[in-house]
């Protein structure tokens, strides 16, 4: 099967993975509380599984380069499939938690194998194909929690029977669609080679690229509904809000990866990093509802482009055979951003108030875009050389 067809079935899986692991959140709080949760219990429940997959991430791609990407990624898929499965039957909130956790382990086994599969059919056009995968997993995020929250109208245990039904899925569609590369298993890790990757100063410009928008996100996230709540508006309306950000994101991250295989990864990166600095800050002074629609697009768009080719540029110079390992790592270092920021907004809307905690969203990318200016390109194919 061409390499292109590969892509597009594994952009499916990719869709599916990241449905089912999104589709049960909005029963989760309510469940946990019929089974006599408080609130720090419920808060545990609810971020346990990512911070379980942002943990073991650092270590799982070596599973991946050790035994197969696709047999391990199908394995993470099915582990998925079975703890969501068990989560409808959970009898109390103590069970619950420890198969959320468990569901995190399945992710962390899962991505870092979906990464290194990716880069391993990618044939030079890391761009394209993870692209493609960004905006399955953006357009994931765009559809669960509606999923979800309907489908809990009938049954709170109901989502994650979805789950489980959507995780095997991907598991057959895997099993009979999507073959590996050239890359045989039984790599194995070898620390220095680990160390002179992450030793390299262009790793960690990379990573700057992604975090730059795992640092905005969360807080935009929070506190733009908030301002969109303290300007009058209803809940559809920031609904709407929320879906454009997301819709954003998901286009810049189909569109710009195939361009950036045709001209560049650095130009974008460079040209992202204003837009978010203007988007934020325009976030910070926008008063009506079609201002903050308007720029939470654009800054959709700009992080999405940014984040996407940050991962990208590591995968142009991430060794075939170690590609799981490596980019494993980078992902869960970026996601480790995604804990930390929270906690930075809420201290600075403290002391300088929750709009001004807008415009420092974008801070970070003021420094992404001189590191920016001094990283050389990464390989990518000539022209038109990714066609067909």
């Amino acid at each position: 099967m061409p390499a292109k067809m590969r892509i597009y079935f594994l952009a499916i899986v990719t869709f599916i993975l990241c449905l089912s692991t999104q589709i049960g959140v909005p029963a989760l709080p309510r469940l946990s509380s019929e089974f006599g949760a408080d609130q720090q219990e419920i808060a545990a429940i609810l971020s346990s599984t990512l911070m379980t997959l942002v943990v073991l991430q650092f270590f799982s791609g070596i599973l991946a380069d050790r035994y197969g990407r696709r047999a391990v990624l199908v394995s993470g898929a099915a582990l998925g499939g079975l703890t969501s499965l068990l989560c409808a039957f959970a009898p109390n909130w103590q069970m619950l938690l420890a198969l959320r956790i468990l569901g995190g382990a399945a992710d962390a086994i899962a991505m870092p194998a979906l990464l290194g599969l990716a880069a391993e059919i990618s044939e030079g056009r890391q761009g394209t194909f993870f692209g493609v995968l960004r905006s399955s997993q953006g357009l994931s995020f765009i559809l669960a929690p509606s999923i979800g929250g309907w489908l809990s109208l009938y049954s709170l245990r109901a989502p994650f029977v979805a789950d489980a039904l959507l995780s095997f899925a991907a598991c057959a569609v895997l099993f009979v669609f999507v073959r590996g590369g050239k890359i045989e298993a039984g790599h194995r890790l070898d620390l220095s080679e680990l160390a002179q990757v992450f030793s390299q100063r262009r790793t960690w410009a990379f990573a700057l690229f992604s975090a730059t928008n795992n640092f905005a996100f969360p807080i935009l996230a929070a506190f733009v509904p908030i301002k969109a709540l303290a300007l009058g508006y209803e809940a559809w309306q920031i609904a709407l809000l929320l879906a454009m950000e997301s819709l954003g994101f998901t286009v810049a991250s189909f569109l710009v990866g195939r361009l950036a295989d045709r001209l560049g990864r650095r130009p974008f990166v460079i040209a992202a990093q204003p837009f978010i600095v203007l988007s934020c800050a325009a976030l910070f002074l926008a008063r009506d509802l079609t201002s903050l629609v308007a720029w939470y697009t654009l800054f959709g768009l700009a992080s999405g482009t940014t984040f996407l080719l940050g991962l990208v540029m590591m995968a142009d110079v991430t060794p075939q055979e170690r590609a799981a390992t490596t980019l494993g790592m980078f992902d869960a270092g970026i996601d480790l951003v995604i804990f930390f920021a929270p906690m930075v907004g809420i201290t600075a809307s403290k002391a300088i108030g929750l709009d001004a905690a807008l415009a420092l969203a974008g801070v970070p990318a003021v420094a992404a875009f001189v590191v920016a200016l001094s990283v050389g390109e990464t390989p990518h194919p000539p022209p038109h050389a990714g066609e067909g």
